[in-house]
């Protein structure tokens, strides 16, 4: 039993913070499938409308593993056994997900992307749930679930790859499915590798992410640290929206996914405290210079001008990987930025006492559209974790690993001085 974070000696800002982390976890507890004799058991409100308090999507498996990742974060944070709980309800559904099947040998191992019935999934979406299995085992000691992630994580090394990449969605019947497109969003899937290799040593891992870094801080992520979130296979070239099929993906998720990089920060972190290679670190700093260039007056990232908004979840992904090069040393001029990056994401946060929607973190409407009514556990997940963080979480979820950095102590020391204050 974890004890309750002290937080008697710290600010008023940290307290605010903890507590909106804390008033979010109970709105997922509260609005989590606890039926046991539904097939639903464990699975979180995905989207949830605040003003007719009812549920209008429930999680998939990575947004179930989002759900998993900040309960587990909770829990060692507050030491609430309620989140624990919670994340053992998911963690259940997800094994649920899981295919094992003799009569599907190529996608053995993978997550199926919404119910056990799905006919397809995103390999990036089931790289976090299996990430969440991982985190949970780590947690509880748990064998099984240690075993599932790295089936998975075995899975993805074995038969992602398309092009040099992984690949964007994989049938369970005919395993090839359109579109053949990389995507910014595997970025962060390289940061699931570094910590299993930080873990494990399994080499395949540590190529895997130097396989996925390679094309994306190459091709996805230009040299004034924009993400391009939609290349083409065959040509190798940037698509622009109009090239886009709306029904696969719609120009909000596209924007979306230009300020919420997924975690590709985070990976680059990672893999430059694995190698020692500066390039990595070079490459993180490049997005998240890019980033201090685009957060809006309300402390949010987003396009500027008449058009432009703050895109909600990359409140929560960009705080973390902020508070990340933070604590690697960067020299980049963070702190102000953090402290209004914290201020927006208070700011999304549903204030209504004793109501059910209390906590929730509003976010994208299941078209990608914006309305002040609706709550997405995109944004709540990354929120949670990222305020936890700021009032003095600790430990390895979705955070450089501490294992790495002492292993490369002295390296890293030698490279603070030759490349982050230049």
């Amino acid at each position: 039993m974890y004890k309750s974070a002290d937080l008697s000696g710290k600010t008023d800002r940290v307290k605010l913070a903890a507590e909106a982390a804390r008033r979010g976890l109970d709105f997922l507890v509260r609005t989590q499938v606890k039926d046991e004799g539904s097939a639903d058991h464990g699975r979180f409100t995905f989207i949830y409308d605040c003003e007719q308090d009812r549920t209008l999507t429930l999680t998939t498996n990575w947004t179930t593993a989002v759900g998993i990742e900040a309960m587990l974060m909770g829990y060692r944070f507050f030491g609430s056994e309620s989140y624990l709980d919670a994340a053992r309800r998911a963690v259940a559904y997800i094994y649920s997900l899981q295919e094992f099947s003799p009569m599907r040998p190529r996608v053995s191992g993978a997550f199926h992307e919404e119910t056990p019935q799905s006919r397809t999934f995103h390999p990036r979406d089931a790289l976090t749930a299996a990430w969440a299995l991982w985190d949970w085992a780590e947690l509880m000691e748990d064998a099984e679930a240690r075993e599932r992630a790295i089936r998975y994580a075995d899975w993805f090394v074995a038969s992602s790859l398309d092009g040099g990449y992984p690949r964007w969605t994989v049938g369970f019947d005919g395993f090839d499915v359109a579109p053949r497109w990389y995507g910014s969003f595997h970025s962060g899937s390289a940061a699931f590798m570094a910590r299993l290799y930080t873990v494990l040593g399994t080499d395949a891992y540590r190529e895997m992410m130097q396989t996925i870094l390679r094309l994306y801080n190459d091709l996805l992520l230009d040299d004034a640290g924009r993400v391009h979130v939609i290349a083409d296979i065959r040509s190798r070239s940037i698509l622009a929206d109009s090239e886009v099929s709306q029904t696969i993906a719609p120009v909000g998720w596209i924007r979306m996914h230009e300020y919420n990089d997924d975690f590709g920060a985070l990976a680059n972190m990672m893999a430059w405290q694995i190698t020692g290679d500066v390039q990595y670190m070079r490459a993180a700093e490049r997005f998240l210079s890019h980033m201090l260039s685009m957060q809006r007056e309300d402390g949010g990232y987003g396009p500027h001008g008449v058009d432009g908004f703050s895109v909600p979840p990359a409140g929560g992904s960009v705080l973390l990987e902020l508070l990340a090069a933070r604590a690697l040393g960067s020299s980049l001029p963070v702190d102000t930025a953090i402290e209004a990056t914290v201020d927006y994401i208070l700011g999304l946060q549903v204030m209504r006492p004793d109501g059910v929607a209390d906590g929730a973190f509003r976010g994208y409407t299941d078209s990608y559209t914006l309305d002040p009514a609706i709550a997405n556990i995109r944004t709540g997940g990354y929120a949670i974790m990222a305020l936890l963080r700021y009032a003095g979480a600790t430990g390895p979820i979705y955070f450089p690993s501490y294992e790495a950095t002492d292993k490369n102590s002295q390296q890293v020391d030698r490279l603070l001085g030759t490349s982050l204050n230049r």
